[in-house]
């Protein structure tokens, strides 16, 4: 008997997409919170009337 192929086999492992996708959240966050801290300063900073 022919052995088939499954129809949506993923061409990704599991492990990989979770380590890649902690790793992109991680620096989104950081970012996040330096961004926040610097636009803070430069409410403080800059007058706007």
């Amino acid at each position: 008997m022919v052995d088939h192929k499954p129809l949506f086999k993923a061409p990704y492992d599991i492990k990989d997409v979770s380590a890649l996708f902690a790793i992109v959240a991680f620096i989104l966050i950081i970012t996040a919170i330096v961004g926040n801290s610097l636009f803070g300063l430069f409410q403080e900073n800059v007058n706007f009337g």
